[in-house]
C-alpha cells in the first residue's frame, strides 16, 4: 500500500505505553488523530518521524519500511504546534 502503515508499534516510558498500535493511512488521504492529553498522539507522531526506535513493530511509508532509518532519510517530517517553540517571537 501506498501511502503510510503502522503495524503492531509498541513503545514503553516509564509511566507510559504504546501498545500494538494499528494505523493505515492511503496517499493523498488526509487523516486527524484525535483524543484527550496524555493519550500517545505526539509520541505516535514522534515515531513515524523518527524521533525514537520503537521497541516492536513496523514503520512502512511509501511501500518502504523505514522503523531502522534515521529521521533524515524518512521523507517524512512533522512540526509540532507548540506555542513555546519561539516564545520570543509574536504573531504580529
Amino acid at each position: 500500500m501506498d501511502g503510510l502503515v503502522v503495524e503492531n508499534l509498541s513503545h514503553s516510558w516509564k509511566r507510559f505505553s504504546l501498545t500494538d498500535v494499528q494505523l493505515s493511512v492511503g496517499k493523498g488521504e488526509y487523516f486527524v488523530l484525535l483524543g484527550p492529553t496524555g493519550s500517545g498522539k505526539t509520541l505516535l507522531l514522534e515515531a513515524i518521524v523518527g524521533a525514537y526506535q520503537p521497541r516492536n513493530g513496523r514503520i512502512i511509508i511509501e511501500g518502504a519500511d523505514v522503523t531502522n532509518l534515521p529521521p533524515e532519510k524518512r521523507k517524512i517530517s512533522y512540526a509540532p504546534q507548540n506555542y513555546l517553540l519561539f516564545k520570543n517571537m509574536r504573531v504580529r
